[in-house]
């Protein structure tokens, strides 16, 4: 176990989360960390929902920066940070319903990115990822009122998560004939991500999984990590420009979890623009 680390980490949180499954560890056992970044805090609420309190905190672990945000999130289907909206949230089920939610969270959000240093251009297609995920949400997860989208930016960064939870990529791809013999989450994640897979694939009308939106996020982020079953895949952009990828076995979680972390240096084209990693290093 990795108890040094004073900061939130997904590291730190592979581990409390496999811990806590498997028994091995209570929350007695935990370090006192701090929650620097909103990705690690989302999915840790995510995989183990009842270890967080109702300000997303516990005795073991300060969120003060995302205090207000993590309660909100437990009372309210969308709200806004009101001095500066650096930070909000949205409900999927608010955005299928409400054909001006989505207007609105897109000016509240892109306004957030640009003051943190984006221009107008990334801004712009940080918001079309984001719509092309909680789409996703609604075409493939099966649970559509457990879908939510929540950013957060600050200087030099932007970040935003989209999750449910519903019937996770391995159980969507399985309900299509072709991928009925897949038994592993973590192919069911790479085909998802890198071949554009779905369980719609050869249906007219319907997205064909996440390649065209994985392709794009992957020229505007830092780090890209998604969540679902018992594996994750991650993909952190090196100084060259590429990409190096991951795929890891780890606690189970429910439905689809994505975190995206975005920065200005990114908006410099990198050497390798279009770049996309076919193959992944297993854990």
């Amino acid at each position: 176990m990795r108890w040094k680390i004073e900061t939130l980490t997904f590291d730190l949180v592979d581990d409390i989360c496999l811990g806590l499954q498997s028994g091995t560890i209570t929350e007695a056992d935990l370090p006192t960390v701090n929650a620097d970044g909103m990705g690690p805090l989302l999915e840790l609420r995510h995989t183990q929902p009842n270890i967080l309190s109702r300000d997303g905190g516990s005795l073991w672990l300060s969120a003060d920066n995302y205090r207000e945000l993590m309660s909100n999130m437990r009372e309210a289907d969308a709200w806004f940070e009101p001095r500066s909206g650096h930070q909000g949230f949205i409900s999927v089920e608010t955005l299928r319903r409400d054909e001006l939610a989505w207007t609105g969270f897109v000016l509240r959000a892109k306004r957030a990115a640009i003051s943190a240093g984006f221009s107008e251009d990334y801004g712009g297609k940080q918001m079309a990822a984001i719509g092309e995920f909680y789409a996703n949400v609604i075409d493939h997860s099966g649970r559509i009122d457990s879908g939510y989208v929540v950013y957060s930016a600050s200087p030099g960064r932007f970040e935003f998560v989209v999750a449910d939870g519903g019937i996770g990529v391995l159980n969507s791809l399985r309900s299509n004939p072709a991928y009925a013999h897949l038994v592993d989450a973590g192919t069911a994640l790479e085909l998802a991500l890198d071949e554009g897979v779905s369980r719609y694939y050869t249906e007219q009308g319907h997205g064909f999984g996440f390649r065209p939106l994985f392709v794009g996020l992957a020229n505007i982020s830092r780090y890209m990590r998604f969540r679902s079953d018992d594996h994750s895949r991650s993909l952190t952009r090196k100084a060259d420009g590429s990409i190096d990828a991951q795929t890891s076995q780890l606690a189970t979680t429910n439905g689809f979890f994505c975190c995206v972390v975005c920065d200005v240096e990114i908006q410099t084209p990198a050497s390798h623009p279009h770049q996309a990693p076919k193959n992944a290093e297993r854990e």
